[in-house]
């Protein structure tokens, strides 16, 4: 628990500068779709299960949030199940039977998409009625739904236009839909997908609303001659046969990620991967790889993936053997998790990323938000908000900025929830931990005033805690702790800033909520933390290298390098090598990196790397990275030299190797030899560990 004030601040610097926050009531730039599966053949067949699918359980859920997913998108096909004519009345029936479904995987911590699907008729006939149609069903999904979380659940009007659905009037088409959610969720997330499909060359011609909280889709299914083949449904199917993996493929993955890279530089927004997957009868081995491939080169661009889908046409969960479909989940990413103890505990609601179980090792009683997010629920009429971003903001430089337009009769008209990803339980304590200021405030002592509270976000809202303080007009950190009055049950938890007390304009930055604690501030010490040190390589040994430098030396002609960000690197920046022309040898251009203490005969090291590959001339398009620990002098004779291939996506590189020799400190060197193809690759640190500092009890794999 050392170094607590350091590390808090650090990671949370890292976390939020890394972060993209999802703005409310502003420019909507992506959303934290992560791990995503689709829920596909089973509410938008002819009736539940009908396709091949099954009735959906909540033990579904369950498995699906224990295996790391973050969401599920759930396709349902409105259009057969509402009347021909106006009010269009939705069947009560299977109304109930989806809300049952959504609050099942919100129980389970899930996020959901929840969209029209397979309207066939407006596709193939865009006309005023059915445009009035589809309308008068979102104004009766988004009433239905208007209560659930902004934060969790969002809408997508109509998946795949196509045929006479196209760009010439998908506005046309979607506006009054839109406008309908809009009148009961004027801040929800809509999500919209283009012509042909949703196709990804759909991004290039996508036209969207003049609306701050849409958020655009594409669909992945390419090459199509491979993932279709055996599809029935298709006119004309791909013949059986084709693998997977040429270097045909490859390009065109790699062409089909800078698109991404393309629009997001032109529109300023994220868009993320609602379906990809491949088709059953493939070969498994080609499903898995195809499947793999398109997720780690997508990586590259961090954006949201749904796989189509949970258990059938393109299964990863085999409903027959009641088992993930071998390789699919380590194709995605990811393992099926263990009950979580730490970040979260109880929750289900996500995997921790490293960075959070680090803040959560540093902070007392356990961490029960996700400090990194800013896409809060803000609620009351009038008020405007945006996500501002400067280096002066403390904490990570970015914070909620919400502007009261009059005071209010109560505190509480006007404010924003912060969400908790946990239960709560009667009798913890439970506190808040965060920077503000006011910026502008009309009250007579010139402060402003926030009111802070724990709270059900369900009506009547009933909460504790309840404390109003007054805020300067300089960045300061402000406590609240409260012990729990009540239970409130997983997902609907807040903490609730109410700011109706002046007309003022205030901004809310870093937040960090735990609970078991009756203070943060208090526990917090001054010594040195090491934030910069890998999370995979905690507790695996001492470092015995300057891995918080990146100004090593470099040897060698024919290289350019620059400094580069790179939210995966601890520290937040990387090196990025060109190498104009493949070395006669490796170590015709290399690092030099320093070690600083002595390594002894016959000790276990680990060497480790950090590196992504952004182009390669080579065979399989993965850079080529050479290392080796030697004596810093001629003849440099030295150990453990091997050759790493590096893929598109960042990745810690281990090596477990002995020491063949003895350096002394201040004489040796870890060798990187870069010259191994002509390559653009980037390198974040470089770590050698004694693990000698380690019982055998206590140490980690090297993996």
């Amino acid at each position: 628990m050392a170094g607590r004030s350091t590390l808090i601040a650090a990671t949370l610097a890292l976390m939020i500068s890394a972060a993209v926050p999802v703005a409310v009531s502003a420019k909507t730039d992506s959303l934290p779709v992560g791990r995503c599966v689709n829920m596909g053949n089973h509410f938008e067949a002819p009736s539940e299960g009908e396709w091949g699918g099954k009735k959906i359980e909540a033990a579904d859920m369950d498995r699906i949030a224990k295996a790391g997913f973050q969401t599920i998108r759930l396709p349902v096909r409105w259009s057969t199940r509402a009347s021909a004519t106006a009010p269009y009345t939705i069947e009560p029936a299977f109304m109930k039977r989806v809300k049952t479904v959504v609050a099942d995987a919100r129980k389970a911590g899930l996020n959901v998409i929840l969209d029209s699907h397979h309207f066939e008729e407006i596709h193939k006939d865009p006309s005023a009625e059915n445009i009035a149609r589809l309308a008068g069903m979102w104004k009766q999904i988004a009433a239905e739904f208007a209560k659930e979380p902004e934060a969790n659940l969002w809408f997508e009007i109509e998946n795949e236009p196509h045929e006479k659905f196209n760009d010439s009037n998908l506005l046309k088409v979607l506006s009054p839909a839109l406008a309908e959610i809009r009148k009961s969720n004027p801040t929800r997330p809509v999500i919209i997908g283009g012509e042909f499909w949703s196709g990804i060359n759909s991004l290039k011609s996508l036209k969207l609303p003049d609306d701050p909280n849409i958020v655009p889709t594409f669909h992945y299914y390419d090459p199509f001659d491979f993932t279709h083949q055996g599809a029935t449904w298709v006119d004309n199917p791909p013949k059986m046969g084709r693998a997977y993996g040429s270097a045909a493929d490859q390009k065109l993955l790699q062409d089909d990620v800078q698109k991404i890279r393309d629009y997001r530089q032109r529109t300023g927004k994220t868009p993320f991967m609602g379906e990809f997957g491949a088709n059953n009868p493939i070969p498994l081995n080609d499903r898995v790889k195809y499947q793999k491939s398109v997720r780690q080169a997508f990586d590259a661009v961090g954006i949201g993936m749904c796989a189509w889908g949970y258990t059938n046409t393109f299964p990863l969960w085999d409903q027959q053997t009641s088992k993930w479909v071998p390789g699919m989940l380590d194709a995605m990413g990811l393992k099926e998790q263990e009950p979580k103890t730490g970040v979260g505990a109880g929750t289900g609601s996500k995997q921790a990323t490293p960075e959070l179980q680090m803040l959560d090792d540093a902070t007392p009683g356990t961490l029960i938000n996700d400090p990194t997010r800013l896409d809060w629920a803000i609620f009351g009429t009038g008020q405007t908000s945006k996500v501002v971003k400067s280096p002066d903001i403390p904490g990570g430089g970015a914070a909620l900025q919400i502007t009261i337009p009059r005071a209010g009769a109560t505190l509480y008209e006007n404010g924003t929830n912060a969400p908790i990803d946990s239960v709560i339980k009667a009798g913890t304590d439970i506190t808040a931990l965060f920077w503000a200021r006011a910026t502008k405030s009309a009250a007579s002592d010139g402060k402003g005033r926030i009111g802070v509270r724990s709270q059900h976000n369900v009506a009547p809202y009933a909460g504790f805690g309840d404390t109003t303080l007054l805020i300067g007009y300089e960045w300061k950190q402000y406590e609240v702790t409260a012990r729990a009055d009540r239970d409130i049950s997983m997902g609907q938890a807040v903490m609730g800033f109410q700011l109706s007390g002046a007309k003022q304009t205030i901004e809310i930055g870093q937040t960090i909520i735990v609970s078991g604690a009756k203070s943060i501030l208090s526990q917090q010490t001054s010594i040195a933390s090491a934030i910069d040190l890998h999370p995979k390589l905690v507790g695996k040994g001492e470092v015995i290298t300057d891995y918080s430098k990146q100004d090593w030396p470099i040897f060698g002609a024919g290289e350019t390098h620059k400094t580069v960000p790179a939210k995966e690197v601890p520290g937040g920046q990387a090196v990025q090598f060109s190498i104009a022309a493949a070395g006669a040898n490796p170590y015709d251009i290399g690092l030099s990196i320093p070690i600083t203490k002595r390594i002894e005969e016959g000790k276990i090291l680990i060497l480790a790397v950090l590196a992504r590959t952004v182009s390669a001339e080579t065979p399989d398009g993965k850079g080529k990275i050479g290392v080796r620990v030697q004596d810093n002098a001629p003849p440099y004779p030295g150990f453990a030299e091997n050759t790493i291939s590096i893929g598109p996506n960042w990745g810690l590189y281990q090596l477990r190797t002995q020491a063949r020799m003895t350096i002394e400190a201040g004489k040796g060197a870890v060798g990187v030899h870069i010259a191994g193809a002509k390559q653009v690759i980037e390198i974040g640190q470089v770590y050698l560990l004694d693990t000698s500092t380690v019982s055998v009890s206590d140490a980690a794999p090297a993996n």
